[in-house]
């Protein structure tokens, strides 16, 4: 239909469509978590509408290989999957040493939690990156970041596609009642949208830098199983540990993925990402 659109065209084009149909289910019948996980495949969807009907690159190799899922991007998921954890870890942590939360003992003995953890890491980061955190990580990280890069460099891309994405999430905070109802929205709103920001350094960072989409869901995994882990230890009485300190997008979460994302652009090569989308070197394998 539209196959002379610009790459950055085809990013609004995308972002406004899925931006609509984030509003459309908030009034969908089924209940509000339901709602929430069946929107985490809105991104996958208007990819596939992008690809097949829209701008139709889906019928050259080339649309797809773009997508960032040809290889697995290896060297990237360590960092992943210890990323996140480091970071809420942390969070979690001087949450439980001041005082402001307390620790939820499970009564789980040392062989118990050698059992469990293993298992809920694996079990729940396989399923959720090849389902949930897949299906939007191919919306933000394998569709809109490269089509966002040309036109405004690739770090500033990250950002804005972090900032993309979690606005992606305000139909859910101000339309149900579901997704973060506690706190004062007018200081959870912008704490969420800092934190999305951040995130996509991360996220955006393993995309570019290992030239492959899974790393960045294994860390959209990871980073999503860690706070249910950690919150269900967490015994808090007020939105001050659940909200404002430590959970998604807590201040301590936003200055640890800060100081991570830091760390990881020191060094970050933004010529040679932005030389990889512009001319399509996703078609050329990168290191694993």
């Amino acid at each position: 239909m539209f196959t002379q659109l610009s790459d950055l065209r085809k990013g609004l084009v995308f972002y406004a469509i899925v931006i609509v149909l984030a509003i459309a289910f908030t009034f969908a019948p089924p209940d509000g978590e339901s709602v929430a996980r069946f929107s985490m495949f809105i991104p996958l969807g208007v990819v596939l509408l992008m690809l097949l009907v829209v701008t139709r690159d889906g019928y050259s190799r080339a649309g797809w290989a773009s997508l960032g899922l040809h290889h697995a991007g290896f060297r990237g998921w360590p960092l992943a999957i210890l990323g996140p954890l480091v970071v809420l870890g942390a969070s979690y942590g001087i949450v439980w040493a001041t005082g402001v939360a307390s620790y939820n003992d499970p009564g789980l003995d040392v062989a118990g939690w050698a059992v469990l953890l293993p298992q809920g890491i694996l079990g729940n980061l396989v399923f959720a990156t090849l389902t949930f955190s897949l299906a939007e990580e191919i919306g933000w990280r394998g569709y809109l970041l490269p089509k966002l890069v040309p036109a405004a460099g690739a770090v500033p891309a990250m950002a804005l596609t972090g900032l993309m994405h979690g606005a992606f999430h305000l139909p859910l905070i101000l339309l149900t009642s579901f997704y973060h109802p506690d706190g004062n929205r007018l200081i959870v709103i912008p704490m969420f949208l800092v934190a999305f920001t951040i995130g996509g350094l991360l996220y955006g960072y393993l995309r570019l830098t290992y030239n492959s989409t899974w790393p960045a869901s294994l860390a959209h995994s990871a980073h999503n199983y860690y706070w249910a882990l950690f919150g269900s230890l967490t015994f808090a009485t007020s939105p001050l540990a659940a909200e404002y300190l430590a959970g998604e997008s807590g201040i301590l979460i936003i200055i640890g993925y800060g100081i991570l994302a830091a760390w990881l652009l020191r060094g970050f090569s933004a010529k040679t990402a932005e030389r990889r989308v512009a001319v399509g070197d996703a078609l050329v394998p990168a290191a694993h």
